[in-house]
């Protein structure tokens, strides 16, 4: 791999707006997060498929609005310089193949075979989670990383 796709060791990932995320702590509560919201609409709804559609729905359009849309950095001390990025831009200096990446990218992958397997599909919206999954799967590519579609999140 290039240089351009794997993490340096000795590199320090100064965005605080990013860093945490390399954190395995949180990745367990986002993990967490999930299963808990799962469990609520399960009892809520009764139909543990369903419930998965849920929250691969509630994550789809949360992550989209957070990683792929939000730019820029809370820090004042950033002083501007990640103002043109999305989060997901910003996520391990811009650097791609990194596990930070690949673990925000699994987690939309396995929420949508969670919500479309062994389920009724009668009652199951496969077109909507399949949009939803195939819109952030999209939004990850390196191809698109500063990419603006018709002006919209620039």
């Amino acid at each position: 791999m290039t240089g351009r796709h794997r993490r340096v060791p000795s590199e320090v990932d100064v965005n605080k707006t990013t860093n945490w995320l390399d954190s395995p702590g949180v990745w367990v509560w986002y993990l967490s997060v999930i299963c808990l919201s799962w469990l609520c609409l399960t009892a809520l709804t009764s139909d543990s498929g369903l419930a998965w559609t849920y929250v691969h729905l509630m994550h789809g359009a949360a992550s989209y609005w957070l990683l792929h849309w939000t730019k820029g950095s809370f820090a004042p001390e950033d002083q501007g310089r990640y103002g043109s990025l999305t989060l997901w831009e910003q996520v391990d200096n811009e650097m791609y193949g990194t596990s930070t990446r690949k673990f925000l990218t699994a987690v939309p992958l396995a929420l949508f075979v969670l919500a479309t397997h062994g389920t009724d599909f009668r009652k199951q919206p496969l077109g909507l989670n399949f949009v939803v999954v195939l819109v952030l799967l999209i939004a990850k590519l390196p191809a698109l990383h500063k990419v603006r579609f018709f002006g919209i999140g620039a």
